[in-house]
């Protein structure tokens, strides 16, 4: 026990001496210092403004460094169909099958699936968006919100600009109905013969441009004897029989009259006479009370030629049936129509053959400028062979028909719609000099028509 004491006492004077010697030290090295800063120069303090130039020269080094990072100006935006590389080509026809629809996708976020069998283009594309064109058939629309957005899209004569939103739109070229229905978001739509419409989620829109025929012509003047009027008529020249005016029938002669001039009897007798010798004047009777006979009636001309019947196609001409003149009739009655009709019932036969979708429709247009030439029915079909080239896609064609209208009729009937045609079939053609041109001589005329929204858009 003593012994454990023992060593203990000793660890702990050796530790004492240790921090005595420790101690010892750290104060010489306390000396040392003093002595130090006693002998050592003063110090020259740096300038204010060091600390100044050196935080600018970090912000320098900063700024350069985001101008080396910062991404250059963007450009268009690009698209891919059905996933497909990216491209920024323009007025590409993108058609989808019969059997599924086909999409596309935008740079921005924005995309388009098409309907089965529909046909779109592509337009423009810009920094903040692009100009879709719907050709037919129907489309949903998907278009990403940004800060700056600028996303159309035009079907027919109508444009529906967004800023972001998802909707469907239709389109039918025949008979140019339109159809448009909003899922999310709101959209301002812009058509013929209407102001602008601003279209929020939920609503639809719904309109069938009216079909361009003539009025129809005045009744005719109903014949006060068509009976008689058809019988003449139907006999030859040379066979047609002279009037002559009907001789008045002689009175009946009694069985009784005296052989005396009538005369005679009128006069009083000379002579008083017996009753014997005047009763044979009583049994007569007077001329003037006997009953006076109607004319016979006219007799039919005897003709040995029967009247030809009319033709089929002209039945149905008359009566309106211009569908079954197309379908139910040979091509050689056809052409005898075509050719032996009147404007009217030509313009009427080439709207029904455009509804039918047949091809025969541009054909009756063209015989209706060769056989009425100068005519409001020959510039009528003018305008109606610029609506049927432009809705299959034959811009500039189209644009030359609708000048055609214009030139021959300045203030027709279809002057308004073919000026805002003229503008959108050279917008769709690319050509940008003649639309603006079109556009600023829309807008002085029509300033207020239905294709002004477009014009504006053109010139801008």
């Amino acid at each position: 026990m003593s012994k454990r004491l023992e060593e203990l006492g000793a660890e702990v004077a050796r530790i004492q001496d240790e921090a005595l010697a420790d101690g010892g030290r750290r104060a010489a090295v306390r000396r040392q210092l003093a002595s130090d800063a006693t002998e050592a120069p003063p110090q020259v303090r740096s300038p204010r403004w060091v600390p100044a130039l050196a935080w600018a020269g970090a912000m320098a080094a900063i700024a350069l460094a985001v101008v080396a990072l910062w991404p250059t100006a963007a450009g268009p935006v690009a698209y891919r169909v059905e996933g497909g590389a990216e491209s920024r080509l323009l007025d590409r026809s993108v058609t989808a099958t019969v059997d599924r629809p086909m999409s596309i996708e935008f740079t921005d976020g924005s995309g388009v699936q098409l309907g089965p069998s529909a046909s779109a283009r592509v337009r423009q594309l810009r920094v903040d968006g692009a100009t879709l064109r719907l050709e037919r058939g129907e489309a949903t629309v998907s278009v990403r919100h940004r800060a700056a957005t600028r996303w159309s899209v035009e079907a027919g004569p109508f444009v529906v600009r967004v800023t972001g939103t998802r909707f469907r739109v239709g389109w039918r070229p025949e008979p140019e109905t339109f159809d448009l229905e909003v899922f999310e978001g709101e959209v301002r739509v812009a058509g013929p013969d209407a102001p602008e419409r601003v279209l929020r989620s939920g609503d639809e829109m719904h309109r069938t441009l009216a079909p361009a025929t003539l009025p129809e012509p005045p009744p005719p003047i109903e014949d006060p004897a068509p009976a008689l009027r058809k019988r003449i008529e139907s006999v030859a020249p040379s066979r047609a029989p002279t009037y002559e005016p009907p001789v008045r029938a002689s009175p009946r002669k009694s069985p009784t009259r005296p052989t005396a001039p009538p005369l005679e009897l009128r006069l009083p007798p000379k002579e008083p006479s017996t009753n014997a010798e005047l009763k044979p004047a009583q049994n007569e009777a007077a001329p003037e009370a006997s009953p006076r006979e109607e004319p016979e009636p006219l007799a039919e001309p005897a003709t040995t030629d029967a009247a030809p019947p009319q033709p089929a196609w002209q039945t149905l001409l008359d009566e309106g049936k211009h569908r079954e003149l197309l379908t139910e009739l040979g091509s050689d009655q056809l052409e005898q129509a075509i050719w032996q009709a009147g404007p009217n019932d030509l313009i009427d036969l080439g709207a029904a053959a455009r509804q039918l979708g047949d091809a025969r429709a541009g054909y009756i247009y063209s015989v209706v400028r060769s056989r009425f030439a100068a005519t409001d029915a020959a510039a009528d079909a003018a305008f109606l062979l610029g609506r049927m080239q432009f809705h299959s896609g034959a811009y500039r064609t189209s644009a030359t028909w609708f000048e055609t209208y214009l030139r021959e009729r300045p203030r027709g009937r279809f002057a308004r719609e073919a000026a805002g045609r003229l503008v959108e079939a050279y917008h769709q053609a690319g050509d940008r000099d003649r639309a603006r041109e079109a556009a600023r001589q829309y807008l002085s005329r029509y300033p207020n028509g239905p294709h002004a929204t477009l014009a504006t858009t053109v010139l801008e």
